[in-house]
């Protein structure tokens, strides 16, 4: 399979390319005293070791500049809703407050009203303030918003080929550091300010905490989990990790110790979990995800590559987590009877991949492709379960919009859908080309909202694969699998359109490709 083999042929790299000696570091960061430094990203590293940017800056592309929401005023970058220097409202400088004086929302006065902070000679909002984040001076890193008094990144990526993770901001297109955790993550999940990095290559599940710097410090205590993990669920106190390769379900608990790993290096303090029950799936069932309704857990059955290994999948499996740790297969829902509205001359099978819930009912991407191939041989569908009765119902997504969906999610009553496309490969197996790959909505009653957003076909730019994604009110946050993007886009009634794109995790030099394994959204 061609995506298995570009896999492995990137990790070989990963692993070959190490100099004998010295600070090893991975892509996008370099050596800096006795560690790894971003230098595109890092406000205490801007541009080389030891670069600093002043007070309210950013440092992006390696160049330190004012941060989002603040001013230029005589050399130094300012808040002029209350810098009592540059007291005055919008992007200009404002005037200078009397002796004595506070300065809020850029207006001069005697004192600060009820409910703001007062730091020195400024009245804060410090809930929400970036440069007084519940005290004053207390600064969020670059990237991060203030909610509630404390900093945080609005969204994280997995950077799966460059064992990364990374948070930015989907609203500004400002990014934290480079963060090393594991070694392919590939599933995020978060428990307050604690993320979790399920890695399919080390088995495990990570813990990490951002700190002061804005990168996440990966914690020394570590959750075994099968094979390839894929998908990680939080419903607390229990999380729930999907392990393709083991063809299982791990049910883990809070404050349970049971099998946690101590590693050599990391920090203190981050959430353990421990595991309590584990349900088999089965040999090539590939389980791929997981959603909840109720007490039931639903999870998509891949199957195995190949017509006779595929017949193990295409199925959904219904987990009763009535009580957790006694976590029992329940039964099974088959999609193997489903119309998939094949092309002409084409044989695919129900290949259940990404799953959610929307308005009690759950949703599964069928990727419709030939079982020995991998090529799409029908167009994108997805499939409606009602849980009251197991009754399937098959939404065509059109096959010139929509081949290959990857994910899915509810924003609303709406539902979105990424689609991975037709891929095809060069020798070295490079994409060469992305067809009908893009993002679809679909409204309350399941039909097709407005214009779709379908990925570039231009010469000379990398192809978009479009993979999971992040829902952030009216916006969703798309990755990409080949070039290490994100893509940002609107949806209204209209349809969807681009807002921006970002660089988010590094390319690899060997195999060419920057895999954005998922995204988090806060």
């Amino acid at each position: 399979m061609k995506q298995l083999s570009l896999v492995y042929l990137a990790s070989l790299a990963l692993f070959t390319a190490c100099p004998a000696t010295g600070v090893v570091c991975k892509a996008g960061t370099v050596p800096c005293g006795t560690g790894c430094i971003d230098p595109a990203s890092d406000r205490r590293n801007c541009g080389a070791c030891g670069t600093s940017c002043g007070a309210q800056q950013d440092c992006n592309a390696g160049v330190c500049g004012c941060r989002p929401g603040t001013t230029l005023c005589e050399g130094a970058c300012v808040v002029t809703a209350y810098d009592v220097e540059h007291c005055g409202t919008g992007t200009s400088c404002g005037v200078k407050c009397a002796a004595g004086q506070v300065c809020e929302l850029g207006v001069c006065g005697a004192s600060c009203s009820a409910g703001a902070t007062r730091c020195g000679a400024s009245c804060v909002a410090a809930q929400t303030d970036v440069g007084n984040c519940g005290g004053c001076d207390v600064q969020c890193a670059q990237g991060q918003t203030c909610v509630a008094g404390v900093c945080d990144f609005p969204a994280v990526a997995a950077c799966y080929w460059s064992g990364q993770v990374v948070g930015f901001n989907p609203s500004t297109g400002v990014k934290g550091p480079l963060s090393d955790v594991g070694s392919n993550p590939a599933a995020l999940a978060r428990v307050d300010s604690t993320l979790f990095v399920a890695d399919g290559t080390d088995r495990r599940l990570y813990s990490a905490r951002p700190s002061v710097s804005g990168a996440y410090a990966q914690a020394s205590l570590v959750t075994p989990t099968g094979a390839v993990p894929n998908q990680v669920l939080v419903d607390r106190p229990f999380v729930y990790v999907v392990n393709a390769g083991s063809g299982t379900l791990l049910v883990l608990k809070e404050g349970v110790d049971a099998g946690v790993v101590r590693l050599d290096a990391g920090v203190e303090g981050a959430l353990v979990l421990g595991a309590v029950a584990e349900v088999a799936l089965g040999m090539n069932t590939f389980p791929q995800g997981v959603a909840k309704v109720g007490s039931m857990l639903y999870v998509p059955l891949y199957g195995g590559y190949g017509a006779e290994a595929a017949d193990a999948g295409q199925e959904l499996a219904k987990i009763d987590v009535t009580v957790p740790a006694q976590a029992m297969l329940a039964g099974r829902v088959s999609l193997k009877g489903l119309d998939l509205q094949a092309f002409d001359g084409g044989a695919p099978v129900a290949r259940p991949w990404a799953i959610t819930t929307k308005g009690g009912q759950v949703y599964v991407a069928l990727n419709n492709l030939n079982p020995d191939t991998y090529v799409p041989e029908g167009p994108g569908l997805v499939v409606k379960l009602n849980p009251a009765n197991d009754a399937l119902t098959v939404i065509n997504l059109g096959a010139t919009e929509c081949l290959n969906p990857q994910w899915l999610a509810p924003m609303g009553e709406r539902l979105i859908i990424s689609c991975g496309g037709h891929i095809s490969y060069a020798p070295d197996f490079s994409v060469q080309s992305v067809v009908a790959a893009g993002v679809v909505a679909l409204d309350g009653q399941d039909a097709r909202l407005g214009s779709v957003w379908a990925t570039a076909a231009d010469a000379g730019v990398m192809p978009m694969m479009p993979g999971r994604f992040a829902v952030m009110g009216e916006q969703v946050s798309v990755s990409d699998q080949n070039g290490g993007r994100v893509v940002v886009l609107s949806v209204s009634d209209a349809g969807l359109a681009e807002v921006r794109g970002l660089d988010v995790c590094p390319v690899s030099p060997n195999s060419g490709v920057g895999n954005v394994a998922d995204i988090l959204a806060r």
